[in-house]
């Protein structure tokens, strides 16, 4: 029998360990991450989390999730963005997530944590103000479906999703099932064949 390929989502890569430092500047910050082969997007930040980030906005205080985290890009930018927010990262990838503790500790990141394990199972009944993701596209239409109808219970009331999809990957799909979900949603931004999706539940 022929084995199935492995992709970055998988709990434990089977590519040979590559370690190699990643530096990317957003939003006048300069990370110097460490990536490793068999994780995502690791010889470079990949251009739909950088425009993400780019457009995220966050209020102090808030509790932030970073669903899919990788070696923790997304994640590492909120938390310096907002060091007044409690940032949880949260990754399968195993070699991933040590990288994104690797990373939090190295830019001394106190209002970090990491979890290693499949979200939403490793999540528990934790709740959140914000979360943000560039999802796993590659593990299919229902693994992002099942991220945005988690979120729409998970997050607090005025909480906000905050999603990166490629335009023809289904962005305006899936920008619809977010509104049968959330009181508001829009498109923030469309760049570079990219869509910045916004969501928030409604209030109390």
């Amino acid at each position: 029998m022929r084995k199935q390929p492995q992709h970055y989502f998988s709990s434990q890569p089977a590519a040979a360990s590559r370690e190699q430092r990643v530096r990317v500047e957003v939003r006048g910050l300069v990370l110097d991450l460490w990536a490793d082969a068999g994780v995502f997007s690791a010889g470079h930040v990949d251009r739909g989390s950088l425009l993400l980030a780019r457009e995220l906005q966050l209020r102090p205080g808030m509790r932030v999730l970073d669903w899919g985290a990788g070696y923790g890009f997304l994640g590492l930018v909120a938390a310096q963005l907002c060091p007044e927010c409690q940032v949880t990262l949260v990754e399968v990838n195993q070699r991933a997530a040590v990288l994104a503790e690797r990373n939090a500790r190295e830019l001394r990141l106190p209002n970090v944590r990491v979890i290693a394990g499949a979200a939403p199972e490793a999540l528990g009944d934790e709740r959140y103000e914000a979360i943000v993701s560039n999802p796993p596209l590659r593990a299919g239409r229902q693994a992002v479906e099942a991220l945005i109808a988690d979120a729409a219970t998970r997050l607090t009331p005025g909480g906000e999703l905050w999603l990166v999809i490629p335009t023809n990957k289904g962005a305006k799909r899936y920008l619809q099932y977010m509104a049968e979900r959330f009181a508001a949603t829009r498109t923030v931004s469309i760049t570079g064949g990219f869509r910045v999706l916004w969501a928030r539940t409604a209030d109390d």
